[in-house]
């Protein structure tokens, strides 16, 4: 636990970690500053474009650090993956505050619940592609490729009639099938990553 500790906190002093976390936050705090109305303007309805964008920004972000994943020693890719889901914590405090100022038919519990397990998912799957698009030698086009993934998963689910793996309807409507397929997509890259670790013994230099 101590090493995994040591990992996660060097993991987190790398350049990349504060860019990408100021990026997703200003992000985030620019979108609910757009959408939240006036006074005098109506009713707030902020927490619904406000979780959609949410959604979207994580699903990138864990799609893409999943991608890169991919290609680190097994050590580094868990504490990257631990550093997504602390990620996906630190944006909860802002959903509250939309949630409880626009009073939306969709549960906060939904939110606490989804956001950190769809993160996890949307990680593994982002193993998947980088893993795949490095087998194939396109691994400079990851940068295009992650967008896209994103848009073929809404497009896919938009064509099913289903909320499985898209990230704007399962950001806004309790989705029972998207809990489930998230969730057992992030056990087994739990279960994946716990097996990694302890046979990478030598550790990442």
């Amino acid at each position: 636990m101590n090493e995994l500790l040591e990992r996660l906190e060097g993991r987190l002093r790398e350049g990349d970690t504060s860019q990408v976390a100021t990026l997703v936050l200003a992000a985030l705090v620019v979108t609910l500053a757009t959408v939240w109305p006036t006074p005098g303007s109506g009713s707030n309805e902020s927490w619904y474009p406000f979780a959609q964008a949410r959604s979207v920004v994580l699903a990138l972000m864990a799609l893409g650090y999943g991608a890169s994943a991919a290609a680190e020693a097994p050590r580094r890719a868990v504490a990257t993956g631990l550093m997504v889901v602390l990620f996906t914590l630190l944006v909860l405090p802002l959903e509250v505050a939309a949630h409880a100022a626009s009073y939306p038919a969709t549960p906060l519990w939904w939110s606490l619940v989804s956001v950190p397990v769809a993160a996890l998912g949307y990680l593994v799957l982002g193993v998947l592609v980088g893993r795949v698009v490095r087998a194939v030698r396109l691994g400079a086009f990851l940068p295009l490729l992650i967008p896209a993934a994103v848009v073929g998963l809404l497009a896919l689910d938009l064509r099913l009639g289903w909320t499985v793996l898209n990230p704007l309807t399962s950001a806004v409507a309790v989705s029972p099938l998207h809990l489930l397929v998230m969730g057992a997509l992030g056990v087994v890259g739990v279960g994946v990553a716990s097996v990694a670790w302890k046979r990478d013994r030598g550790g990442e230099a």
